[in-house]
């Protein structure tokens, strides 16, 4: 079989098999047993795989007298499996060996995860022709689908072959995307950033080139709305802000999103609008403190008191609840807030479990009683909810 014929396996987002127009992959094989022998023979085809050994990665809840006759069934079913792909005997494929099985070597294989590292290791090469150095990393990014297998990803076997292809995409990601800053390519950066962050989700710094890119490329909303997105996933995740260099961003972003306007009555209209939402004011943390700090002096100056509140959900006894449960808490809650709350008062998420609420010009009492509505409005919403709400309200004196 020449070079020409070779088969074309995918692994990198997901396993499939090419040849002669035809496709083999999830779509048209749904057993998970098959795929795990094809992934594992082809990841190990340069030996024999003993019998035990596929037995143990097969059947491992069940290894005793019938595992030998399934996997002999099993074997049998995937080449079967394999002739969709127009071979004559399926056989040719996988080959009976000393105690076990293995791919045929004689067999063509173009795979995208040797092609990828073919690529990264011709870049490392280049360090005289930057341009050269910069396309063969983006054609070894555009062949990252995804990682190593991501059915197989908490198999063990899989386990450190994902994690080697995962940190050798996001070291190349990281290249490519300060080439391209560099050389002003930012609507490259939006692509290969946006898809990385698809990837792993995690990452801030993905996030920070991003949205600097759709800045540069004048994509003002687009570039707000993925900072407050990575905010709302940070702060559900790990309860944690961003970092003061994306906040100056966004502060930056929030001040020029708005053109030149010359006309009055538009400015007006827009302050004017009827469509706005009643209730309390949310913003970023860090636009709330601002507003925080302006408020107190401006409090200060008129000698009157400016009252600050947390108001936490938490579970029974101040347990920490799970997170997906705390994050529905805490959206129900947001809403709670909004509602039950004054249109001059302002609140931000402090924490995972926390807002931090705003009340100007309100009496202690007045405050107290507004913060006892958002927390038995909470109550009447979510009877079943096993998040318990609190409040702390603190004055801050005029002196």
């Amino acid at each position: 079989m020449s070079e020409e014929k070779a088969i074309q396996i995918s692994m990198l987002g997901g396993c499939s098999l090419t040849f002669g127009g035809v496709t083999l992959d999830g779509k048209n094989v749904r057993s998970k047993r098959i795929w795990t022998l094809l992934e594992y023979l082809i990841t190990y085809r340069f030996r024999c795989v003993t019998q035990d050994e596929l037995i143990d990665l097969l059947y491992q809840e069940d290894k005793s007298g019938i595992p030998t006759g399934a996997l002999k069934t099993l074997i049998h079913r995937t080449r079967e499996a394999l002739l969709t792909l127009g071979f004559a005997d399926g056989k040719e494929m996988i080959l009976k060996c000393a105690g076990g099985y293995r791919w045929n070597p004689e067999i063509p294989l173009n795979i995208d995860t040797e092609r990828f590292e073919s690529l990264l290791r011709d870049a490392a090469l280049c360090t005289d022709d930057g341009e050269k150095q910069l396309r063969l990393r983006l054609e070894a990014l555009e062949l990252y689908k995804g990682d190593f297998l991501p059915e197989a990803a908490a198999e063990i076997w899989a386990m450190s072959i994902n994690t080697y292809f995962h940190f050798q995409y996001m070291t190349a990601v990281n290249e490519v995307l300060e080439a391209l800053i560099e050389r002003e390519r930012f609507e490259e950066v939006v692509s290969v950033a946006g898809k990385a962050i698809t990837i792993d989700p995690y990452v801030e710094r993905l996030y920070f080139n991003l949205i600097l890119a759709l800045i540069n490329t004048n994509r003002l909303q687009a570039a707000r709305e993925r900072y407050e997105a990575m905010a709302r996933l940070f702060y559900g995740e790990f309860g944690v802000a961003p970092s003061k260099e994306l906040q100056a961003i966004y502060k930056q972003l929030i001040k020029s999103e708005n053109g030149i306007e010359k006309d009055m009555n538009a400015v007006k209209a827009e302050f004017c609008d009827k469509d706005t939402e009643d209730g309390a004011f949310f913003c970023e943390y860090e636009i709330f403190r601002d507003v925080v700090r302006r408020e107190i002096a401006s409090a200060k100056r008129e000698k009157r008191p400016v009252h600050i509140c947390l108001i936490t959900a938490e579970g029974k006894e101040g347990k920490p609840l799970s997170p997906r449960i705390q994050e529905t808490a805490m959206r129900r809650l947001c809403s709670c807030i909004r509602a039950n709350m004054r249109s001059g008062d302002v609140f931000s998420r402090y924490s995972v479990s926390q807002y931090v609420v705003l009340l100007p010009l309100a009496s202690r009492e007045y405050s107290e009683r507004a913060l006892e509505r958002v927390l038995r409005r909470f109550r009447h919403d979510n009877p079943h909810s096993s998040a318990f709400v609190s409040f702390s309200l603190q004055t801050v004196e005029p002196d």
